[in-house]
């Protein structure tokens, strides 16, 4: 699912209010906001001295707290070993787990790029694992955005392992995250919707496959209902994908092609987006068009969570065999 408001789950976390680590953009979530103006029932304190400063509401947010020594060369390591597939890779993500110590936020980075290990070898318990360990800890600090992306994190991985239920219980804890959260409060609010109803939808209707009778009629409704609530503030291409998708399993061929065709996937790099274009495309008959997607997707990339599973469900769809979104009733 493709989302402007920040750059993709678990491609772009940043470390708080720290010096940026390589491979993350730097921001600065979690600064503390400003007091209160003083309202008649409170008066205002007395002027600031020159002795006394007070900051103006222009005034820079405080310096960065310094990172624990040798972390940043010891992440930097570790992702490059995890990028090129070096055996050491588990040495070098548990040295960069010692460098981090007891920050919540940097064991985070930490549990990204282990769980991006675990996932290109087609491990996704010890991947989910690794996301889950920290989880506690990033529930704590409410004004960074950690903790909802874990969760976003663990919804993709929860698929991986055919578990659509238990994906949908991780969107509704990611969704609690941003309620809770205090970063950025307008961006957490689209975010928490957006991220919610599409995840909501998919998922929901995901489900209903292995279901049967009244159960998966009942889910059919409600992911249709989420996906409605979704096309009130949803990106269009998210929406076409969604289309796409309700379409290829409702046996809708002219109507998956027609959604599918909305996405340009040389516009569109998102591999989630691109894999329901893929679905899409085949589930109407417009094999040729599905492969090129196919091949935009298997183009040389950085590895990542997210892109080790769709290149798996690919492989899976072809082979016919094995749990994807588009073969869901499977096990």
């Amino acid at each position: 699912m493709r989302i402007a408001l920040l750059a993709p789950a678990l491609a772009s976390l940043s470390i708080a209010c720290a010096a940026p680590v390589a491979h993350v953009e730097p921001a600065t979530p979690g600064c503390p906001p400003p007091a209160p103006a003083p309202t008649e029932s409170a008066p205002a304190p007395p002027a600031p001295t020159e002795s006394a400063p007070t900051p103006s509401a222009s005034a820079p947010p405080p310096a960065p707290a310094p990172m624990p020594p040798g972390f940043e060369s010891a992440l930097d390591a570790a992702q490059k070993a995890v990028t090129s597939g070096d055996p050491a890779a588990d040495t070098k993500l548990a040295a960069a787990d010692t460098a981090a110590g007891d920050d919540a936020h940097l064991r985070f980075l930490v549990a990204r790029a282990r769980a991006t290990r675990f996932a290109v070898a087609g491990d996704f318990e010890h991947a989910a694992a690794a996301v889950v360990a920290v989880i506690p800890a990033l529930a704590r600090r409410p004004e960074l955005p950690d903790e909802f992306w874990a969760h976003n994190a663990m919804m993709m991985l929860r698929e991986a392992q055919g578990d659509p239920a238990a994906a949908l219980a991780e969107n509704d804890q990611a969704t609690l995250a941003a309620a809770r959260g205090t970063w950025d409060p307008k961006e957490r609010e689209d975010l928490g919707f957006q991220k919610d109803r599409w995840h909501r939808a998919y998922l929901t209707r995901m489900l209903a496959e292995s279901r049967a009778g009244s159960v998966k009629e009942a889910l059919v409704g409600y992911a249709r209902a989420a996906l409605d609530d979704y096309r009130t503030r949803g990106f269009p291409e998210s929406i076409a994908v969604l289309e796409a998708y309700f379409a290829a399993l409702d046996g809708k061929r002219e109507a998956a092609v027609e959604a599918a065709t909305r996405v340009d996937p040389a516009k569109d790099d998102d591999l989630e987006d691109l894999y329901l274009v893929v679905v899409g495309l085949e589930a109407g008959g417009d094999h040729a068009g599905a492969e090129a997607v196919r091949r935009a997707m298997r183009r040389p990339g950085r590895p990542g969570v997210a892109r080790a599973i769709m290149l798996r469900w690919l492989d899976l769809d072809a082979r016919g065999a094995g749990f994807t979104p588009w073969h869901s009733g499977r096990r």
